[in-house]
């Protein structure tokens, strides 16, 4: 049984009327307690008998049931059986003698009379607005006697009942010594009733949850408690807060169901209107769509309340989210499409926000009037504006289905649904825009379409889609024939058919013809001529017909013009990113980057965050930044990128695979769902990856060949420049390394030559160090300290590491150990800067033997502690699990580490972990 708590006054007020009546110093009473659904009133009932059996009364009780009803004198027959035993109890007012064995009211009266007078007695009925009409005119016969009496009788009845207006009920009610009426428990009450129940300790941020869900009421506590509750145990920690408002008790569905149904039409009506329109709905709205005037409504939500179904408070909302769910429920599939439909056009027609009107026809199976259309389209613009373009998208996708099957509105639809898909589902935004330029008939219908389909979807789309694009670029004609919006759309398209995704073998060399067709100071006025010289741009500098300085200036304009905005990645402009970085110019791009990673992350825009984080990885290649280049990588792949782009998209993320080593990635990219074979006349990612992966397991020839295979096939795409893809200084290095100095040696030549025409820092520096590598000799050594030279006008920092580290080894091996000692310093600060973990072993493996041949083991200065400290350190234990395992202090570990870096000329635990290989202490593993 449920105990009872908090309702010690109304406790103490019944049991003094039960002592006025047992020592007939007050006399007999009537105590009526009220109170909506779940409100605790059966489980005062239930504590009384144990009250009155100690005070020596004779306890009866009787309950009243709905179904029970129209069965005559049933309640009577409960309460008044137990004092006749074997006696039925007829009707009141029966005409039949006592000689016939049932008794009339009189008759019935003076027994409860008479047995009063020896033994007290308390009468309990519950339910009493379910009792029969008979049972409910005696009991009105006794009330009006009971003051005479040694009985106390106490009643419960649940306000909002239809049955309350029943004038019988209404005059005990009136007749009543006492009327008590139960509310909802206090917050403290709700605690310790939770207590109660679970026999544990309760976490004050779950019984706060408990009182909000259920507001205090001990029948939906105890179902939400028995719902969250597993076999012997109960909930109760701050663990279990979440689970309390997600909670819905079934046993609350059939009990909440019964309540509703037993009310009149208007009620039911109110309610129903409720559950549709949501918590927190205008009260003359409710009632409009219920179809109430004012005064019903008023009395309907009145009962609600009183029931207990429904809030106190200005703001409308049930006591618990199932009441609004079982109303919901008993809708047939017709009501619910009725009301819905009815409610969004009272939403609609009442000036509410769009949102909250296409919030229904969400729920609504069908929609075809256009003020529907109309409605989810405004919902739509709203909710992009405040950067939920998944719940756009949902809107647009309900108004595509109202919409007629082919035509334009069906068309305007789709291509409106795309530009939102576009930032979060661009597959499905590329079969929206093909399915939108099949039913446009006519040309400039579908040019603006066609030009909205972003580049880097268009690599890979289907051939039917592409074809249609070059079908409408071709019937505009010639921009220079064109004017105004047209011309803009032919620029465009001319643009998407030029771009890398799309364009032919020899398209980067004709882009350097057409750019020049501008003249020294292409117009820059529009959006569609600034993607078109983009284009232009990007393959010119890739067929190498400008210079990185002329590249420079005209990107540079370019970007003057361009907010920085996330869409740009729907158009060519990521194009400038590689131009700049091919160029060594970082300064104004990164950021513009970063201002637009920011917009795209504060818009929740999945798709243009991950690509412009794909541009910020070729930023940091370009740094030399590999740390940063990885997490910008992690970042592109994280919103599934491998799943939408293609290998070509993702370029920076797998030329980031390739600098770091990180074979794990390259698997993943080479794993994506995305893995068409590359066009013919492009080079393929692929054979890079596949390259790189052969370098790190030694196995040269296979490196090689996939280099070489490369760098035919840019060769015949016009990929010239050295900047991009350095793919000749890999595989000169590979035919040294083979044996095969004069292939190397006419590599790094062509390779530097080109370098030269681009003329940028890193393309040059990198050639220089190139044929120093493969140059033996003073000639050799020169050449790298040309690379360094170069490389300190670079932006790109690992590079220099590179040319340091190899000039170093090389003037160590000359004897120059001073100059050695100070270029691999250089190098090992730097790649550790860098995030280049086995550049700076190199460094180190270097310098420790530059201090050998001083007589200096630089290892062999650590103490043996300090080794040791070392050792579990580079392998990542922390100062405390390493403090643990030496059994000593942690401010010990912190000095022993300060003498290692010291020793060794590393900057903290980063370069222990490069030297990890060198150190070993023989302590085994370490969980720091």
């Amino acid at each position: 049984m449920r105990p009872l708590l908090h309702r010690q006054k109304e406790l103490d007020l019944i049991t003094g009327a039960m002592d006025a009546a047992r020592h007939g110093s007050g006399g007999g009473s009537l105590v009526v307690v009220t109170g909506g659904l779940g409100t605790g009133k059966t489980a005062l009932l239930r504590a009384l008998p144990v009250r009155a059996e100690r005070r020596g009364l004779r306890v009866v009780t009787a309950s009243g049931a709905a179904f029970e009803r129209d069965f005559e004198a049933g309640v009577l027959g409960q309460l008044l059986a137990p004092l006749l035993p074997g006696t039925p109890v007829a009707p009141p007012g029966d005409c039949a003698g006592p000689s016939a064995g049932p008794l009339q009211d009189d008759g019935l009266l003076a027994l409860v009379a008479e047995y009063g007078a020896h033994t007290p007695l308390l009468m309990l009925v519950d339910d009493l607005q379910w009792a029969d009409a008979a049972s409910l005119r005696w009991l009105g016969l006794l009330a009006g006697r009971v003051a005479g009496l040694r009985v106390t009788l106490v009643v419960t009845l649940r306000e909002g009942d239809p049955g309350e207006d029943d004038p019988r009920l209404q005059q005990l009610v009136e007749g009543a010594s006492r009327v008590l009426r139960l509310g909802p428990l206090p917050p403290e009450g709700t605690a310790d009733l939770i207590g109660a129940l679970t026999g544990r300790p309760v976490d004050p941020a779950y019984a706060r949850a408990c009182h909000e869900v259920t507001g205090g009421r001990p029948l939906l506590l105890t179902a939400v408690l028995d719902a969250l509750s597993g076999p012997g145990e109960g909930p109760g920690s701050a663990d279990d807060v979440r689970a309390v408002h997600a909670v819905r008790p079934a046993a609350l569905y059939e009990r909440f169901a019964v309540v509703l149904r037993d009310q009149p039409a208007p009620v039911r009506e109110f309610a129903t209107a409720l559950a549709v329109l949501g918590d927190g709905a205008e009260e003359e709205l409710i009632g409009r769509l219920a179809g109430l005037d004012g005064t019903g409504r008023i009395e309907a939500l009145r009962v609600l309340r009183r029931l207990g179904l429904v809030c106190e408070g200005p703001a409308l909302r049930f006591v618990h989210p199932v009441v609004g769910e079982a109303v919901e429920e008993a809708m047939t599939p017709a009501e619910a499409e009725s009301i819905r439909v009815h409610a969004a056009l009272l939403l609609h027609l009442g000036g509410h926000p769009a949102e909250r009107a296409a919030a229904q026809l969400l729920a609504a199976s069908s929609c075809h009037e256009d003020w529907e259309s109309d409605v989810l389209r405004a919902a739509a613009a709203s909710a992009l504006r405040r950067s939920a373009p998944d719940t756009a998208a949902r809107y647009l996708r309900r108004a595509l289905l109202g919409s007629s099957p082919e035509g334009p509105d069906r068309a305007e639809l789709l291509v409106e649904l795309a530009m939102v898909e576009r930032d979060f589902a661009p597959r499905a935004a590329l079969r929206h825009l093909a399915q939108a330029l099949f039913l446009f008939p006519e040309t400039d219908q579908r040019a603006p379409v066609a030009g909205r389909i972003p580049p880097f979807l268009l690599d890979g789309a289907p051939s039917t889609t592409v074809d249609t694009v070059v079908r409408t670029a071709a019937e505009l004609g010639e921009p220079a024939t064109l004017t105004g919006t047209a011309r803009g759309h032919a620029l465009r398209l001319e643009a998407r058919l030029r771009h890398p995704a799309l364009a032919g073998p020899e398209e980067p060399a004709a882009c350097g013809a057409r750019l020049r067709a501008l003249g020294p100071a292409p117009s820059l006025d529009t959006a569609a001529e600034r993607e078109l010289v983009t284009v232009l741009l990007h393959g010119a500098a890739l067929a190498q017909t400008v210079n990185a300085a002329e590249a420079v200036a005209l990107a540079e304009r370019l970007l003057q013009h361009e907010p920085a905005a996330t869409d740009h990645v729907h158009t060519a402009l990521p194009l400038l990113t590689d131009v700049l970085v091919a160029a060594d110019s970082l300064a104004t791009i990164g950021p513009w980057l970063d201002t637009a990673y920011e917009r795209a992350r504060r818009e929740n825009a999945d798709v243009p965050r991950a690509l412009i984080a794909v541009e910020l990885t070729r930023l940091a290649l370009a740094r030399g930044d590999l740390t940063g280049a990885a997490a910008h990588a992690a970042e592109a792949l994280a919103q599934d990128a491998t799943d939408w782009a293609t290998l070509q998209t993702l370029a920076p993320v797998v030329l980031a695979a390739l600098e770091a080593r990180d074979t794990a990635l390259c698997e993943r990219l080479l794993s994506g769902r995305r893995e068409e074979a590359a066009p013919s006349h492009r080079p393929s990612l692929r054979r890079l990856i596949h390259g790189s992966a052969a370098v790190l397991r030694d196995d040269l020839p296979t490196a090689l060949d996939c280099f070489l295979e490369w760098g035919r096939a840019a060769e015949r795409a016009h990929w010239r420049n050295p900047a991009i893809v350095p793919w000749r200084t890999w595989a000169s290095a590979l035919h040294y390394r083979m044996g095969r100095p004069d292939r190397a040696h006419d590599l790094m030549e062509e390779e530097y030559a080109r370098a030269l025409s681009w003329g940028s820092p890193v393309a040059i520096g990198r050639a220089q160090r190139g044929k120093g590598a493969i140059t033996e000799g003073v000639r050799g050594i020169a050449l790298l300290r040309e690379s360094a030279l170069t490389l300190e006008g670079s932006a790109n920092a690992l590079e220099r590491a590179r040319t340091s580290l190899l000039l170093g080894r090389r003037l160590l091996a000359q004897g120059r150990q001073a100059e050695a000692e100070d270029r691999l310093t250089r190098a090992r600060t730097e790649a550790l800067d860098c995030g280049a973990p086995w550049m700076v072993e190199r460094a180190v493996r270097a310098l420790q033997g530059i201090a050998g041949s001083r007589g200096e083991d630089v290892a062999a200065t650590l103490t043996r502690t300090e080794r040791r400290v070392a050792a579990l350190a580079s392998r990542g234990a922390s100062n405390k699990a390493i403090a643990e395992r030496l059994e000593v202090s942690s401010r010990a570990v912190e000095k022993h580490l300060t003498h290692v870096y010291r020793k060794l000329r590393v900057d903290g635990r980063t370069g222990l972990a490069a030297m990890a290989r060198l150190l070993s202490d023989g302590a085994g593993p370490v969980h720091p």
